[in-house]
């Protein structure tokens, strides 16, 4: 311990990047939402549970939660039913796409089995429900039955029905299922299940003599247990059904640790027998999972997270744990993305041709202390597009939408919504009050320097939309883009010139103006509208254009159906003049090609490096050189914890080096090298720091100068290493020029520009 605090003491404000070590070039970060549970499943010192396709798990023992997704070592995202093998100690998670995987004892190891998510002669591969019986867990799929042996984690049998099953049972040598049609079906456990013409209708008819809708079966105490639609819970006796419990609104039934659970939308049944039943009113109730104890229940409680209740007497149950909810965002919806003040700011999206009707979702998130703020939701307000923080009050911010026009927050509270009857924005059905409401259409939002909100107001003759500084509206006309079916974003470049990008093929391209400084006055405008994109080959064959965004040295890149497009002298393009040029890359065979000539780039993003993040529609997420010239990463489902292929948006904090990644199934971060450079190296430091033993990775020395020459030498001025930053940070891995590790001691790191005189910036202690 002395030593360590030698070190320290020598190095002089070591300590001040602990609040930062956590950080690593090349961590992967998920942010999911956990908002809604509708599932869950005890397990033996865990409780499992699933909200908004997400699985998270509570410690019974020490009150802890664990949270899991492709970068804990999950296969796949976006899980449909989970069901514990209490016989084999595993957890069986099945996805939405088909995918399967058994997580081995309380959060052990994962094993997948991606047999329906691989085969190609199933099509539809949803899991409705997990049933175990002994060994076995049988899963009920919209082609029929998977039989999966837990023990031996293989497939052990298909049963293709020809019709989606939601329920399984086994009773009394028959295998018992419930179709999508309402009926049952039923085959003897000694025929062979993969025969369809093995399986029977099983007739059910209530005592009142009706043939009724089931909708879920389970085995209570050796008796067949049928939910009916509008009528509730029947049993087997003799020939006939004999009602249990009569309920037109049970939401579901499940038996648990011995017991048959059922429950409504504020009530809870509980049998012990057939003629035994408690009752208990609990709102919320979602699924319901016992295990170690047949007096506690385990709720999935929709909002309210996992519940645990413990019957103290007959009828009578206490709240033992409440409210295990995760601080995440509030939905997997993230179209748009954009960083201010060290805040990432989402909106959840949603527009086409159609209406999505997403709930108006927006989503903070304080990167400095790890904390969501999620705006609640307001009746009426849907398809949130874009965000614009006001630079002069950044709890001040306007939301556009795909219908409603721009709602106005202060600190989360909604101060004003901006529409076609109080502002100058306009709905795409001006003469027909009873849906103009609902068709004020805005895409982009942003503001300038001097505090004007500039806006795309889509299909209408005049597409720009500024509400001023002063608070006073005003509306400009360019006949070149009036009424477009999809007017995008509005990017404001370095030299003030507006760029709109147009979506759909019927009017698509690029707008750019300059309007001179004089918003109210169009006389003197520069405007040019572009159909197409050309580079010296030609037009490139581009009929949609999804982002644009400007590099640091103001050069103007567009991400289209057909690739990347770059302009490299933008401010001709108000003229009229604009030729710009696509990415180039050798293929394997060494052959020149455009680089991803024939995908969607759906987003792009400039690190502190001025490196290029594209995010594409189904390939992935690619780091490109400054120039495009180079791949220095690309990212897929297959060789990293990225959620998705398809990104949606991108959004890197430039102080930490952090890229935030929107994904079609929800929000990731992967922890970039590169970060805005400094203005001087009075706040320079390294991190971990010290280096200790057990350490193998990456230093980081951040809070550099921009394209710094960096040179780090021992005690005694020996050169170890020398490099260039990349933006403001500098990796480096502790090892010399030979790729040795280095010794135990202090290191030197000296820190240049061209037209700076040399210094040293920090110092780094290693312990070996």
């Amino acid at each position: 311990m002395k030593r360590f605090i030698l070190l320290l003491a020598c190095t002089g404000g070591l300590l001040q990047m602990a609040s930062v070590s956590a950080q690593s070039v090349g961590r992967w970060r998920s942010y999911l939402a956990y908002n809604n549970t509708t599932s869950i499943a005890e397990g033996n010192s865990m409780v499992y549970a699933v909200a908004d396709g997400s699985l998270y798990s509570y410690g019974k023992e020490d009150n802890s939660l664990r949270y899991y997704s492709r970068e804990s070592g999950l296969s796949d995202n976006l899980i449909s039913c989970i069901g514990f093998n209490s016989g084999e100690n595993t957890l069986v998670a099945a996805y939405t796409n088909g995918n399967i995987d058994l997580l081995a004892g309380d959060g052990g190891s994962v094993y997948n089995l991606p047999f329906l998510l691989n085969s190609s002669q199933i099509y539809d591969k949803t899991i409705y429900s997990v049933y175990s019986h002994n060994e076995t867990s049988y899963l009920s799929a919209a082609f029929g039955i998977i039989a999966l042996n837990v023990r031996k984690k293989e497939i052990k049998e298909t049963y293709r029905l020809n019709v989606p099953i939601y329920s399984v049972g086994i009773h009394d040598g028959y295998i018992y299922a419930v179709t999508s049609e309402g009926g049952v079906m039923r085959a003897s456990m000694n025929d062979n299940l993969i025969d369809p013409f093995n399986w029977r209708d099983h007739p059910v008819v209530t005592s009142e003599g009706v043939n009724d809708t089931v909708l879920q079966l389970c085995v209570f105490q050796n008796t067949l247990c049928l939910l009916i639609k509008d009528r509730g819970i029947y049993y087997t006796a003799g020939n006939g059904l004999q009602p249990l419990l009569s309920h037109a609104s049970l939401k579901g039934m499940k038996v648990v640790n011995g017991k048959l659970a059922a429950f409504s939308s504020g009530e809870l049944f509980i049998y012990s027998s057939l003629t035994d039943r408690d009752k208990g009113s609990i709102a919320g109730i979602a699924d319901i999972s016992s295990l170690r104890d047949n007096n506690t229940f385990w709720l999935a409680n929709g909002e309210k997270g996992i519940v645990s209740i413990r019957r103290t007497g007959a009828s009578q149950y206490q709240t033992v744990v409440s409210g295990i909810v995760n601080d995440g965002p509030k939905r997997n919806l993230d179209a748009f993305l954009s960083i201010r003040n060290n805040k990432l700011y989402i909106a959840g999206g949603g527009r086409g041709a159609e209406r999505f009707w997403n709930p108006g979702t927006v989503m903070i998130y304080d990167t400095d202390s790890m904390k969501w703020n999620n705006l609640r939701d307001i009746s009426g307000f849907n398809d949130a597009t874009c965000i614009a923080v006001d630079p002069a009050n950044r709890d001040h911010i306007f939301v556009s939408t795909w219908g409603e026009g721009v709602y106005e927050f202060e600190n989360g509270e909604l101060l004003n919504i901006h529409n076609h009857t109080n502002s100058a924005l306009a709905s795409i059905y001006p003469n027909n009050p009873g849906s103009s409401g609902h068709y004020v259409r805005v895409e982009g939002v942003c503001f300038d320097k001097g505090g004007n909100l500039w806006m795309t107001n889509t299909e209408v003759p005049g597409v720009v939309v500024v509400l001023k500084s002063d608070g006073t509206w005003t509306r400009l006309r360019y006949d070149a883009i009036s009424n477009p079916t999809l007017a995008d974003k509005i990017l404001i470049a370095g030299n003030g010139h507006k760029w709109i990008n147009l979506v759909r093929i019927d009017k698509s391209g690029i707008f750019v103006f300059d309007d001179k400084g004089t918003i109210d006055d169009t006389s003197d405008d520069i405007s040019h509208y572009y159909s197409s994109l050309s580079d010296a080959s030609g037009d490139i064959g581009a009929s949609e254009f999804f982002c644009i965004t400007e590099d640091r040295k103001g050069h103007i890149w567009i991400g289209t159906n057909r690739g990347a497009f770059i302009i490299s002298v933008p401010s001709r393009a108000v003229e009229g003049s604009m030729t710009g040029s696509r990415i180039v890359h050798k293929d394997v065979s060494g052959n020149l090609q455009y680089f991803l000539a024939d995908e969607r780039v759906n987003a792009l993003a400039v690190d502190g490096g001025n490196r290029k993040w594209l995010g594409s529609n189904s390939s992935g997420l690619y780091l490109l050189s400054e120039d495009g010239s180079e791949v220095i990463q690309h990212f897929t489902t297959a060789n990293s914890p990225l959620l998705s292929d398809k990104i949606q948006s991108i959004a890197i904090n430039d102080n930490t080096g952090e890229v935030f990644i929107g994904t079609d199934k929800g929000l990731i971060s992967y922890m970039g090298d590169a970060t805005r450079g400094s203005e001087s190296y009075s706040d320079v430091y390294a991190y971990p720091n010290p280096v200790r033993p057990d350490f193998d990775g990456q230093v980081i020395i951040t809070g550099l100068m921009d394209d710094s020459n960096v040179k780090i030498t021992d005690a005694v001025g020996n050169l170890i290493y020398e490099g260039r930053s990349t933006g403001g940070q500098l990796s480096w891995n502790c090892r010399n020029k030979n790729g040795n590790r280095v010794a135990t001691g202090v290191y030197l790191v000296f820190a240049s520009t061209p037209e700076a005189q040399e210094s040293v910036v920090t110092k780094i202690a290693v312990v070996r």
